[in-house]
């Protein structure tokens, strides 16, 4: 509210009726190698944005537009199946990220 009575000014005669956050730190959702989850999900019309781990507020934009493609049924870019769920379905994919400890952490 304060940040935004900053460019709306007439906000600022709430700044006194809310208290101040109290900020402790936060969670972030990941995959075992770090890799988001934007794709469909098996449910029809069911769609997941997620798993953006650290790194979401930087991602959030290019995987909105990922997933807007899969909305609409846009083509999709080479690299949309890295971020599918389907890719839990292929032996190859689940054996490389088995192997070697590779987590992906930032």
């Amino acid at each position: 509210m304060r940040g935004l009575a900053t460019m709306i000014p007439g906000l600022a005669v709430y700044l006194n009726k809310i208290p101040r956050p109290i900020l402790d730190g936060g969670y972030y959702t990941r995959t075992r190698e770090n890799r988001p989850l934007i794709s469909p999900l098996p449910v029809d019309g069911a769609f997941v944005i997620g798993a953006l781990s650290g790194f979401g507020l930087m991602a959030a934009c290019a995987a909105g537009e990922l997933l807007a493609a899969h909305l609409t049924q846009s083509p999709l870019p080479d690299y949309a199946p890295a971020f599918s769920l389907d890719r839990y379905n292929d032996p190859e994919y689940l054996k490389s990220i088995a192997n070697g400890g590779y987590s992906g952490q930032l």
